[in-house]
């Protein structure tokens, strides 16, 4: 891995984690084969598993990663602004320790991001089961997306957002009282009304993994989208509907379309499990 010293910016990957101890290496070594300079800093938060005697034990192998636990369990968001506050580099990206990149992701996305002038870009990705056995349709997006059309489309997925900070030099994620499982919609939303759209990285370079019960596949989470256009954004209750309908039916749509029903072997061909050590692909594969 490249030094922070080199001519390429250090990019500061933000992960929460609470009980992910089975995906914990998986996430370390996607960091690790980047071959770009970073700093991975991993909050815990709180986890009742061995998250946290695994990370200190990671830690003394990689010297970039950054371990730091919550004095109580707070939640994600909490957890990110801590890392936030943390962070050296001039980019952040954002990896939920379930979730991993291809090899290749920051290069390209960095890349892409200094050549557009840009602050704040995503990519396409795909879907894969918690086994990581079968993977979904590339989920592509639209090649920019501005406030109303962030609205009515959930194609800014987290784990593939990378944003400058010298264009976003104040950056957190809201802390929402009671949480709404849509922090980091608002986020974008709000970095986009400010600074403008959000730009494509037309490339795929991500995976979601589709755990069952994760915060992100709640079912009250249209709940909190509606509550967040209305309450929070205070749009008129006629956009509200629209862009409501609008999210609904997307989400819909994306879940059917990209689930992961492929065999990934005979899709991913960048980021093969053949190339992981034997103790990463039991912690995360089923038997």
């Amino acid at each position: 891995m490249p030094s922070p010293s080199s001519t390429q910016p250090l990019v500061s990957v933000i992960t929460p984690n609470f009980n992910g101890e089975r995906f914990i290496r998986r996430v370390v070594e996607s960091v690790r084969q980047q071959n770009y300079p970073v700093e991975h800093i991993i909050v815990d938060d709180c986890s009742t598993d061995r998250s946290w005697a695994l990370l200190q034990e990671l830690c003394l192998e990689y010297p970039w990663l950054k371990p730091v636990r919550l004095e109580q369990n707070a939640g994600p968001v909490v957890a990110r602004n801590r890392a936030i506050e943390m962070a050296q580099g001039r980019f952040l990206a954002f990896l939920d320790v379930d979730d991993f990149w291809l090899p290749h992701k920051l290069q390209t996305q960095v890349d892409f991001m200094l050549s557009k002038n840009c602050g704040l870009s995503f990519s396409d990705y795909r879907f894969v089961s918690e086994d990581g056995r079968k993977i979904g349709r590339r989920l592509q997006g639209f090649n920019q997306i501005g406030w109303h059309l962030h609205h009515m489309t959930r194609y800014l997925g987290c784990l593939t957002i990378i944003l400058d900070r010298e264009k976003y030099p104040d950056f957190r994620i809201p802390e929402i009282r009671p949480a709404t499982r849509a922090e980091d919609f608002l986020a974008w939303s709000q970095c986009i009304q400010r600074f403008g759209p959000a730009l494509r990285c037309p490339h795929d370079l991500a995976r979601y993994s589709v755990v069952p019960n994760s915060r992100s596949a709640a079912k009250k989470g249209s709940i909190s989208v509606w509550r967040l256009y209305r309450h929070l954004e205070r749009i008129p209750l006629h956009l509200v509907a629209f862009y409501f309908f609008a999210y609904a039916a997307g989400v819909l749509w994306k879940r059917y379309w990209n689930r992961p029903f492929m065999k990934r072997a005979e899709v991913d061909q960048v980021f093969e499990w053949s190339l992981l050590p034997p103790c990463l692909t039991k912690d995360v594969r089923c038997s």
